[in-house]
């Protein structure tokens, strides 16, 4: 019901609209109330599943490169012979549709005397390249550049290695040999990955990086 303040007395008024701030600040106080609850809920409930697929997609990993293997090592005890040690295979049925891989990748990172011959190759890249063709060069120095973690990729080194033999230059290719060599092995990273066909009959991967979905 609508209250025509205008025939209130003047404590009756004054009364009015005290109650009607105070009904304001309840309901502001509510809506606050109500907002923290429900983000408390909110990150509790995806936090919470977060953890849970965390642990699902490790022992999904666990569990399928160790049985990978086991049916890897199979695969040639079937046929009598031992079994190979490798960085990457394939377990495939292309009745069902569907392939597994599985990659051991090592990891890299370079000695503190690297920065000699990235700087020495740099110098010969701007010699080379800078005058004759820019962009040329910004893509080759950009090759060499520093990644967000202050550290040089060595697997664009590597490809750029590779690149350099076809050039034919002698001191650019006795750097990169130079650098391969203060390359050290930090460790290795293990990769399992599915597939399966598509209505095309192709293979493809079953993306679980979050990222991408």
């Amino acid at each position: 019901m609508s209250l025509d303040l205008s025939t209130l007395s003047k404590e009756d008024l004054a009364a009015e609209l005290k109650k009607r701030e105070q009904a304001e600040l309840a309901a502001a106080r509510k809506a606050k109330t109500d907002f923290e609850s429900d983000k408390k809920s909110f990150l509790t409930h995806s936090v919470s599943k977060f953890e849970h697929l965390n642990r699902e997609l490790a022992e999904l990993k666990q569990f399928t490169i160790l049985e990978a293997n086991k049916l890897y090592d199979r695969m040639y005890e079937v046929e009598g012979k031992e079994p190979k040690d490798t960085k990457s295979f394939t377990l495939k049925d292309d009745t069902l549709g569907l392939k597994v891989t599985v990659d051991r990748q090592e990891r890299f990172t370079f000695t503190d005397e690297a920065i000699v011959h990235i700087n020495a190759i740099k110098d010969i890249f701007r010699e080379k390249f800078a005058n004759r063709n820019q962009g040329f060069y910004q893509i080759l120095d950009g090759i060499l550049m520093k990644n967000t973690k202050g550290d040089y990729d060595p697997k664009l080194l590597a490809k750029a290695r590779q690149q350099v033999k076809k050039l034919g230059d002698d001191a650019l290719i006795a750097e990169f040999d130079k650098l391969e060599d203060c390359q050290r092995v930090v460790g290795t990273s293990l990769y399992a990955r599915a597939y399966k066909k598509d209505e095309n009959g192709k293979y493809k991967d079953i993306i679980l990086q979050f990222s991408s979905l």
